[in-house]
């Protein structure tokens, strides 16, 4: 019997504690700037992600039908989710809502958190709020998130959703032919997109234009100077200048560091409709968070309003740190209490409880041995014996301390550790 399901696995301990602490330091980051953190259904109605472009393709979510033969599916996504909940629960609230989450999301396919069907994000959302100031916010939020979290070199890769279609109709593509051009622009394959305009007739500053896409990227203000002596018409260049005034905002509170420019920057969410960015480490290539602007998807909720949010990959994030050993785990010392005589139960039990209030773990099991402390990760071992305890470091030194009042114990052994350290 094959009991694995390709696509999902168990989360053991040691990772868990990795994940404990890094959910907690990205709850405090996000608490701190107001957002507030809600937990939407595992199970959501299929017409709720239904007609959305770009989101997930049906096929590709996980579909249960209940007891009334109504379609649910194991949510794909997790802002569609929170833009019902600003939509409905919190219809008459004063805007802009914040929320944050950390919760999974399923997909049969997912290519951006290492193949998993089951995912982990964390994210914010803002509704509400159409100002720039709003899509700053979220930046400097998540650069400030990586960085808590041990990212040392962020890398936030900043684009516009509206871009590339204001340069297709600049430059007279047709519907059928900006398919393909998109994923090569994307691609920035350059060769490909010389041979694809092989195949089709475009006007000759048009072909020019495409042939450079693929190269204008990095210095935001390098690409911007490039872009502006090209043939664009003026709603093109207000794109541009919106996003020239979020540079100079991110250059005034020294970010720009961490920040590079991509025109055809292009992401699997259909549903954005200005800023659109994603989150990398230098000399990581996977994905680490993505975000951007969605102000049409209210919508299909009956109230249209502005939006802006990210999500962090937590299984990429994972990788990243394990790769890189920028994961700095504050572990609580742990300690294994034995006794030899059932008259020391209780002093042993008294003794646990004294160690665990004071932050530390502690637990009680007659008869380890070291294939059992290792596995447990104890680092101190107690021994009580008729009028004195051993204290003995796993693997190290050990200690005879005389018993005396028990209240007196929890000092001696601290004080003994804190000696040999």
């Amino acid at each position: 019997m094959n009991a694995f399901v390709e696509g999902v696995r168990d989360i053991l301990p040691a990772e868990l504690r990795k994940r404990r602490v890094i959910y907690q330091t990205i709850r405090e980051v996000f608490e701190a700037s107001a957002y507030r953190e809600v937990i939407t259904p595992t199970l959501e109605s299929l017409e709720l992600y239904a007609g959305i472009e770009g989101l997930v393709d049906k096929s590709e979510m996980f579909k249960v039908v209940d007891d009334k033969g109504q379609i649910l599916v194991l949510r794909p996504d997790l802002t569609m989710p929170i833009a019902r909940l600003a939509a409905s629960r919190f219809q008459d609230s004063p805007r802009p809502l914040k929320f944050s989450y950390l919760s999974s999301a399923f997909q049969s396919k997912n290519s951006q958190s290492l193949s998993l069907k089951e995912k982990t994000q964390a994210g914010v959302e803002l509704i509400g709020s159409a100002s720039l100031e709003s899509d700053l916010e979220m930046i400097m939020l998540l650069i400030k998130t990586l960085k808590k979290v041990g990212v040392e070199a962020p890398l936030i890769d900043i684009g516009h959703a509206d871009l590339i279609n204001e340069i297709f109709a600049d430059l007279k593509i047709a519907e059928n032919e900006k398919v393909e051009l998109r994923k090569l622009l994307a691609a920035k394959n350059k060769i490909g997109v010389k041979n694809y305009l092989r195949k089709v007739e475009l006007a000759e500053d048009a072909e020019d234009v495409l042939l450079r896409l693929p190269s204008l990227f990095g210095s935001p203000k390098k690409v911007i100077e490039v872009m502006k002596e090209m043939p664009l018409s003026q709603e093109t260049k207000e794109v541009l200048k919106t996003l020239s005034s979020l540079f100079a905002r991110l250059k005034d509170l020294e970010l720009l560091d961490y920040i590079t420019f991509d025109p055809m920057l292009i992401s699997r969410h259909g549903y954005y409709t200005g800023l659109i960015f994603k989150g990398y480490a230098r000399g990581y290539s996977n994905l680490l968070a993505s975000g951007g602007r969605y102000d049409n998807l209210t919508e299909k909720f009956g109230v249209e309003e502005p939006a802006v949010g990210f999500a962090l990959e937590i299984e990429n994030l994972l990788d990243y740190l394990n790769r890189t050993e920028n994961f700095a785990e504050d572990q609580e010392k742990r300690f294994l209490l034995s006794y030899q005589s059932d008259s020391d139960m209780r002093l042993a039990f008294e003794l646990a409880e004294d160690l665990r209030r004071a932050g530390f773990v502690a637990e009680i099991y007659n008869g380890a041995n070291k294939e059992y402390l290792d596995f447990q990760q104890v680092n101190f071992e107690i021994c009580l014996e008729a009028d004195k305890l051993e204290l003995k470091q796993n693997g190290g030194a050990s200690a005879v301390i005389e018993r005396n009042q028990k209240e007196a114990l929890e000092y001696l052994i601290l004080n003994k550790i804190e000696e040999w350290e």
